[in-house]
């Protein structure tokens, strides 16, 4: 009786203990002010300490006294690698703004200010806060000008000067992609790179390893290689975005220059010797006016969007509160400053980037012009003039006569590639893919090219960039970016040998065309040095055996040709006299 009074006893206490536990469990899980923003900001049941999304932003606003959440751009918010949570103290939960802001030198409404003594670096993909102050800015202006826009005159000399063509078939996807994957399809994927948790302290080295050699093609050619640096304090993000449209424009802008000053050279009575075939240096400034609208065409894509892109603002209950300016945080979308100096041209330069696919695609217009003419007046207007015609005509020419609008298409995956980028991302990953896929099915099918083996290229280099997004895909949607895992290895494997097949092939082919074009020149060269022009006294048969026979460089065979025609001479000379 005694034993069972015992047990009785204990099982008692296990009963109340098992009740404390339970009691305190449950008061730990009741946290007092814990924030409930779904996943954008929560608590840990545990601790009753704060966790909020990486890449967001938590705290006030001018016009809002409530707790409010927004997303940052990327690079802004302090960001934990390590997990997809970034832990706040218990006593900065007063303070989460500029827990979430000050590590990145930054402060204010999604960190879109940077501390004072700081200013957005000119040469940051990101907009980085580096330090600042008037005395060395002034000296950095020199140093900008030196460092971009003398490279980008080199540019533009070699270019025009070697009527180099990069608006031919074999590296029409290839610039595409370089300039896509280092912008668009970037393997950080916003945030939460797979890189730097694979290689560790070599992500920085091996990122810059695929970016530098492919950011050349968005006009980016130093951007990655010196040191972050700031031109003016007083200068704001939005500020060095605008002065990315001049460096992206900086090529094109001397390329109009050029032809004005060789129409006016033409109109007056002075001569430059700059070219010394008047055809051959028309055909070398329109080749290089579509190169640079190719190369500048992605860079300003990415600069408008970043310029008109909004974010949204949600209080508890993901209703939106403001909505304010992307990567100015501290404005909202409507003000009127930001309307007029900003918002304003941006918008203009995004209806001209959206014209110039639509002018590629007007073959397909004429079609549509052709069969609606009874219905539609106004669309005889689609015809491009020749002159339009004729630059056109260099965006098109590798393809054939029915499918040159595939060259307006090119255009147009690079637009649509940026707005996806702005959505959440997985949305963006899907439609990215969606897009790709698409490209893929319709050159295969259509087969646009004039020659059958660069269809093959543009599939190869589309797949290329299909399996990265699937990768990345993956890698997002079973939440092993932050995680050093097997699969994750193995993707970033793959994604490594992936990325550089691109830029082996352009080389092979650098190799190959240099190669072939000198041995041209050698030919060339040949051609006019054992080339000899006939003396009057010499008769027109003479003339016909030397131009006949000047395929063949070997001196000592030319010298023969040489002694048999004065031989052929002599003896009709000699037979003319004895008759």
């Amino acid at each position: 009786q005694g034993l069972v009074m015992k047990q009785v006893m204990m099982l008692l206490m296990l009963l109340v203990l098992q009740e404390g536990l339970t009691l305190v469990g449950t008061q730990k899980q009741n946290c007092i002010n814990c924030p409930k923003f779904k996943s954008f900001l929560t608590c840990d049941p545990n601790s009753c300490d704060w966790l909020i999304l990486n890449g967001y932003w938590a705290g006030n606003t001018t016009s809002n006294s409530s707790l409010l959440v927004g997303g940052c751009p990327l690079g802004y918010c302090h960001f934990n690698e390590s997990s997809a949570y970034l832990w706040i103290p218990a006593d900065m939960t007063d303070r989460i703004s500029d827990f979430v802001c000050n590590k990145t030198h930054r402060m204010g409404i999604l960190c879109g200010q940077c501390l004072p003594g700081y200013a957005p670096a000119i040469n940051s993909d990101l907009l980085d806060c580096t330090s600042c102050d008037d005395q060395s800015a002034k000296r950095h202006w020199i140093f900008y000008i030196l460092s971009f826009y003398v490279p980008l005159f080199v540019v533009f000399l070699v270019i025009i000067l070697f009527n180099i063509r990069l608006t031919t078939g074999p590296v029409n996807a290839f610039i595409l992609y370089a300039q896509v994957i280092s912008t668009t399809l970037n393997l950080n994927a916003q945030g939460g790179s797979p890189i730097s948790v694979a290689y560790g302290a070599h992500a920085n080295a091996f990122q810059k390893s695929y970016e530098v050699p492919y950011d050349l093609f968005n006009l980016n050619l130093l951007t990655h290689l010196l040191p972050p640096f700031c031109l003016s304090e007083s200068l704001n993000a939005l500020d060095v975005l605008a002065l990315k449209y001049l460096e992206a424009l900086f090529p094109v802008l001397m390329i109009i220059l050029t032809t004005l000053l060789l129409r006016c050279e033409r109109q007056s009575k002075i001569r430059l010797n700059c070219c010394s075939h008047q055809k051959c240096c028309r055909m070398s400034l329109e080749h290089s006016f579509a190169a640079f609208i190719l190369l500048a065409y992605n860079r300003l894509c990415e600069i408008t969007i970043y310029l008109i892109t909004p974010v949204r603002i949600v209080d508890g209950a993901i209703k939106t509160v403001e909505k304010r300016v992307y990567y100015k945080g501290d404005f909202l979308y409507n003000n009127e400053n930001y309307v007029i100096h900003y918002k304003l041209p941006a918008y203009i330069f995004l209806v001209i980037l959206i014209l110039l696919p639509i002018t590629l695609l007007h073959y397909p217009l004429q079609w549509i012009e052709k069969h609606l003419l009874f219905k539609v007046r106004w669309l005889r207007n689609v015809y491009p003039s020749a002159k339009i015609a004729i630059l056109l005509d260099t965006f098109q020419g590798c393809f054939k006569n029915n499918r040159r609008y595939f060259a307006g298409l090119y255009f147009a995956l690079r637009l649509l590639l940026f707005v996806a980028y702005y959505l959440p991302v997985l949305q963006e990953l899907l439609l990215q893919q969606v897009l790709i896929t698409l490209y893929i099915f319709l050159i295969g099918l259509l087969q646009p090219y004039k020659n059958k083996l660069l269809n093959y290229l543009d599939i190869s280099i589309f797949a290329n960039m299909a399996i990265i997004n699937v990768l990345e895909f993956y890698l997002t949607a079973t939440n092993q970016r932050e995680t050093d895992t097997t699969p994750l290895r193995a993707c970033v494997i793959v994604e490594s040998v992936l990325v550089f097949l691109p830029l082996i092939y352009l080389v092979v082919y650098l190799v190959w065309k240099i190669t072939r074009r000198y041995h041209e020149n050698i030919r060339r060269q040949c051609s006019s040095c054992y080339q000899r022009i006939p003396r009057k006294g010499q008769s027109s048969e003479t003339k016909s055996i030397l131009s006949n026979e000047r395929t063949l460089y070997d001196e000592i065979r030319y010298n023969t040709l040489i002694e048999r025609a004065s031989e052929q001479e002599s003896d009709r000379d000699g037979a003319g006299n004895s008759l």
